[in-house]
């Protein structure tokens, strides 16, 4: 919900398209209240933007999420998957926003307001203040809603059991990742073999992926997407939920590009995680991520890379291309090279690293 400063001001800047809010009175009306005061909020990755609600009759602000596009026609439609998912979170004791009003007609839906404060802004504060015994314990917290996350039971009706990470994805995302990233930024260009190679690498590593056991999948389980209210962590940005593998959810939290971790606190968050899913859901969810973490951090990463290109060149969001070299450390120092994939593991990573120092010592523009 929230981004650094110059994200937010690029985003301010580049959204003057996007749908306006619902005016003051519908709001006010929507609330039962007198009157409403709306101010911007910021927006994130997607096409959502947020406002902030006050009003004189209300203890604490609420928030507005304005949406667009498909996200507008299936609210109007009544199948919203941020609302489904929220709800269904909720009734299994996850902290995320409620929704206090639904307006189909205006696009949008108003929520909890939790604050401005994401894990990612407490993790900096805490680290200046060396604080890390109370980092470990935000991050255990969070590994533990990741373990509520894989005990979900499975219902072929829901909303998230009708999509997942199967290998079609998985191999879309791995090209998505060469189309935004490694070729438009990086300059990469494939030889015919390296094509070839490219393409049998994200057969394999794509089949291995999409044949573990299915579960719950936030999918963008980050320091960004884990709001603080009241010492408490909440959940957003989770309507993308699927089916996926069980790795995939702590893979994101642990080798998040956006905190500064050293290599060592990244594999204690991912081994504290992994201690943690043994005693609530038993050893066989443990040996399924311990066996496969490598492999999903992989192409996690890749397919992130890909993203911070997209965000910053396509969507006008901001300087997300700073985070690639952070992406990039974790996939070196997290030892991914497996002879099964040897040119996704090693050869790339070896051209983007290439790149990047190319462009940290000003040889290219």
């Amino acid at each position: 919900m929230a981004q650094d400063a110059s994200d937010q001001a690029s985003t301010r800047k580049k959204r003057s398209n996007a749908l306006p809010p619902p005016p003051p009175d519908i709001l006010a009306q929507a609330l039962g209240l007198s009157t409403i005061t709306v101010e911007w909020l910021a927006g994130d990755g997607s096409d959502r933007c947020y406002y902030r609600l006050y009003s004189s009759d209300m203890p604490s602000p609420l928030v507005l999420m304005q949406l667009s596009g498909q996200d507008a026609q299936a609210l109007k439609d009544d199948g919203y998957d941020w609302v489904t998912v929220a709800a269904m979170l909720s009734a299994r004791g996850i902290f995320v926003p409620r929704v206090l009003a639904l307006l189909p007609a205006h696009a949008a839906l108003i929520i909890e307001d939790y604050g401005d404060e994401m894990l990612e802004g407490r993790v900096f504060a805490l680290a200046e203040a060396n604080d890390y015994g109370r980092v470990r314990t935000l991050y255990s917290d969070a590994t533990s809603i990741i373990s509520r996350f894989l005990a979900i039971p499975r219902d072929d009706r829901a909303v998230w059991c009708k999509r997942s990470f199967d290998e079609e994805r998985f191999a879309w995302e791995l090209n998505f990742f060469v189309q935004k990233y490694a070729g438009p930024v990086a300059g990469i260009e494939f030889t015919p073999a390296e094509r070839l190679a490219f393409a049998d690498d994200v057969r394999h590593l794509s089949a291995e992926l999409a044949q573990r056991p299915n579960y719950f999948v936030h999918r963008d389980f980050h320091s960004r997407n884990l709001m603080i209210k009241d010492d408490k962590l909440a959940v957003i940005d989770f309507q993308d939920a699927r089916l996926g593998p069980a790795a995939y959810d702590l893979v994101s939290l642990a080798f998040d590009s956006y905190v500064p971790f050293e290599a060592e606190t990244r594999r204690q968050v991912l081994q504290d995680g992994l201690v943690t899913i043994r005693a609530e859901l038993g050893q066989t969810v443990h040996d399924d991520i311990a066996s496969s973490w490598r492999p999903m951090l992989l192409q996690r990463q890749l397919k992130a890379i890909g993203s911070f290109g997209y965000l910053t060149l396509d969507k006008q969001r901001g300087d997300y291309l700073k985070y690639v070299e952070p992406a990039l450390r974790t996939l070196e120092e997290q030892d991914v090279a497996d002879a099964r994939w040897p040119f996704v593991s090693h050869v790339l990573i070896e051209r983007l690293r290439a790149h990047l120092g190319r462009t940290q010592d000003g040889s290219e523009d």
